[in-house]
């Protein structure tokens, strides 16, 4: 069987194993509310998993993006008295890109490998964090009470599906074309691969290694957007965690950890079981110490089996 098959069809067996496994341990889960839970409660993560998975297929990581999310959240509500609602949506992409900017500049200036861009983008997330900290004066920030921005988080289309899923359905069609159907998506994937054979076939390295931030920054303020709306507010933590959530959910997907190898559809399913595997946990009462162990142990998991598919 091809490799690249038999990698799809292994997680989405998992995918299936912890719905049914899910569906026996609580008479809740398969219930048409929770259902839409977790579609509500994947789509943060989903919509930043969909960037951090280009910045995965270079073999990048991108530890800043849930500062990110603080920082840009922030502006996306407390600019909207002056400029509107669709301005500071607006400022919030843009300072979502300048920060995936600042990583992909300094990453790409010194010809980062996966290591360089765990510690740098560590670095850069202690900085926007002390920008959002000396912006917001540390402060919460409340909801907005425009209509339209309360429902990009909490509104259903014809009452069924969440706004924040189709959020999150638009982003992933959108990377899944440009990943799949774009001569920019396939020199990503050359640049994962083999850094040094890219080069030498003409590729501009440096720069895709750079824009994989900027994307990540981007979908960094959309889910940003989205959770701002949902929570009714803006804390000054409110990032902290979901950048290791999407790393985890794009590990557990299938992208390999040394780039070049992974894929959208993978990374959708790599969400799905990250959240059902955590509303599982909160419907059969585990507290949150209990989650992050079962979550660890996913993860170490899901790295064992793609080394071990690498080495085979």
């Amino acid at each position: 069987m091809n490799k690249q098959i038999f990698v799809n069809l292994r997680i989405f067996f998992i995918m299936i194993l912890l719905i049914v496994i899910s569906s026996f341990l609580s008479n809740r889960f398969l219930t048409f509310n929770n259902l839409r839970n977790i579609m509500r409660q994947i789509s943060v993560n989903g919509i930043l998993s969909c960037g951090m998975t280009f910045v995965m297929l270079t073999g990048g990581f991108d530890l800043s993006v849930g500062a990110t999310i603080t920082l840009t959240g922030g502006f996306a509500l407390t600019l909207q008295p002056y400029i509107g609602v669709g301005g500071a949506i607006f400022v919030a992409l843009l300072v979502g890109a300048l920060a995936g900017l600042l990583n992909g500049t300094i990453l790409a200036k010194i010809k980062a490998n996966s290591g360089d861009a765990f510690m740098i983008t560590l670095g850069t997330q202690f900085v926007i964090i002390g920008i959002s900290l000396l912006t917001f004066n540390a402060r919460a920030i409340p909801g907005s009470r425009e209509p339209f921005y309360v429902a990009l988080g909490t509104g259903t289309i014809f009452k069924v599906i969440p706004v924040p899923m189709f959020i999150f359905a638009v982003v992933a069609l959108i990377s899944l074309f440009t990943l799949s159907f774009t001569a920019f998506g396939r020199k990503i994937y050359v640049t994962g691969g083999n850094y040094e054979a890219a080069r030498l076939s003409g590729i501009s390295v440096r720069f895709y290694n750079m824009i994989v931030y900027v994307i990540v920054g981007i979908t960094a303020a959309i889910a940003a957007v989205v959770l701002t709306s949902r929570a009714m507010g803006c804390s000054s933590d409110m990032g902290i965690g979901y950048e290791l959530d999407a790393i985890a959910a794009v590990i557990v997907g299938g992208t390999s950890t040394r780039g070049g190898d992974g894929s959208i559809p993978r990374t959708i399913i790599g969400v799905i079981i990250i959240g059902v595997l955590s509303n599982i946990l909160n419907l059969i009462g585990l507290n949150s110490f209990n989650q992050m162990l079962v979550k660890g142990i996913v993860i170490i998991g899901a790295v064992w089996l793609d080394t071990k598919s690498r080495n085979s």
